[in-house]
């Protein structure tokens, strides 16, 4: 007997490929709809965990990252409704206008994230731990100046130069690449 594909499976993969491939970029667009760090996490996996429930809705032969920003932009509403801070939600037109921007921009940051992974790797080990510390949910600014033993100022200082040299050298590599090189 020969069997057919299972037209399910099929469409599971194309899922499952769609979600790996702008799981980051869904992480940050999320995180430019909740300001807070925690609560952007929480609405992160609530998103996750919607589409995977709903793989089955995807459509592969439309554009995933429209369908999932929809689905972030739900979850992140009911989100901040359940705790009160629907004030601090962007505007239907504002969140609209950033999912634009967003899927227009989506096959450049592919580009600028292995770029920034590149020159994160190239920066001497004390500004990384310095720069990985400001990332770490729980840490304060004052916290990470306890740690490296600076003033909250100075860390601020610190980060912000730290940042510009990543982003001279982003440009400089995605530069590079345009010539050819």
């Amino acid at each position: 007997m020969i069997s057919t594909p299972d037209p399910s499976a099929t469409n599971q993969a194309s899922f499952a490929e769609a979600y790996i491939a702008n799981q980051e970029r869904l992480k940050g667009y999320v995180y430019s709809l909740i300001f807070d760090w925690n609560d952007a996490e929480e609405v992160f996996q609530r998103t996750s965990l919607g589409l995977w429930k709903k793989w089955d809705q995807f459509d592969s032969e439309r554009e995933f990252l429209p369908w999932a920003f929809g689905m972030a932009r739900i979850e992140a509403k009911r989100f901040l409704a359940e705790k009160g801070k629907q004030e601090s939600m962007l505007s239907d037109a504002a969140m609209e206008a950033l999912d634009q921007a967003m899927v227009d921009r989506s096959d450049g940051w592919n580009e600028r994230l292995a770029a920034l992974e590149q020159c994160v790797k190239k920066l001497p080990s004390q500004q990384r731990s310095l720069l990985w510390a400001s990332y770490k949910k729980a840490n304060t600014v004052e916290q990470i100046g306890q740690i490296f033993g600076l003033s909250a100022n100075a860390v601020y200082k610190r980060l912000r130069r730290i940042r510009e040299q990543l982003h001279q050298c982003i440009d400089l590599r995605i530069a590079m690449r345009g010539d050819g090189n």
